[in-house]
């Protein structure tokens, strides 16, 4: 039997010396890129382009977020950095895209304001058509999004990573719990101490997995957002395996 992708994942130590395999120009402007799955020889990638920024303004109460404007983003592209499919998503302040999933038959992505305690709408595309479907909307900020093959149900992490919640398909909610430790965000984790060409954490933004033969781990990585086209890397970096 072959070892999964979270078998392989923890197996890598934190020392690890990742290795920069291959590096892939982008033919087109992938703005910030938020998620990233891969589907036979193509990547489905979500990407924010921010217009106009969020930003906080402080209130008797304490801070409060003003909601910012933006377009959302759904790419295919190739193994070879090409703009195959492109959708738009979102509406007016509801331009974040976050992370999202492809469960074998749909890629499942949530857009969100880019503030906590906001709201998201949920997408559903797929692939062999190319029909994107609204499939619910939720009344909080959906930083990402899975859906378990098993049971069907997906899972999704608010704002920060500060609530783990599991939900319907047309989003009811089914169970979640609050992450222990509420005054540290979980996000944008950085183990992996490969940079990017910009300087930055290679895991900063958008990342997927892929097991290398029997010993080594592939990491995929969009690191650097652009709105400038050609100007973003897909970077490949690969690990060995302990034990």
């Amino acid at each position: 039997m072959g070892r999964t992708v979270d078998e392989a994942v923890a197996r890598v130590v934190r020392a690890a010396e990742w290795v920069l395999v291959d590096t892939v120009a982008l033919d087109f402007a992938c703005h910030r890129p938020q998620g990233m799955d891969r589907s036979g020889g193509s990547f489905f990638v979500s990407s924010s382009e921010i217009l106009r920024p969020a930003g906080a303004v402080a209130g008797p109460d304490g801070a409060s977020y003003v909601p910012g404007a933006g377009r959302g983003h759904l790419f295919e592209m190739s193994g070879q950095g090409r703009l195959l499919r492109h959708w738009e998503l979102g509406e007016d302040s509801v331009y974040q895209a976050g992370g999202l999933t492809h469960d074998g038959q749909f890629v499942w992505v949530a857009v969100a304001e880019d503030r906590p305690d906001s709201r998201s709408i949920v997408y559903r595309l797929d692939p062999a058509t190319g029909e994107v479907e609204e499939m619910f909307r939720y009344p909080d900020h959906l930083r990402g999004i899975a859906r378990d093959p098993e049971t069907g149900l997906l899972h999704a992490a608010t704002w920060g990573g500060r609530r783990i919640l599991v939900l319907s398909t047309d989003g009811e909610p089914v169970d979640g719990a609050p992450v222990p430790g509420r005054r540290v965000d979980v996000q944008d984790c950085a183990a992996v101490t490969a940079l990017s060409p910009a300087g930055h954490a290679v895991t900063v933004r958008a990342v997927d997995f892929e097991i290398d033969g029997t010993e080594r781990l592939r990491l995929y990585a969009l690191p650097d957002g652009t709105s400038v086209p050609g100007g973003a890397r897909l970077l490949v970096l690969e690990a060995a395996l302990r034990g």
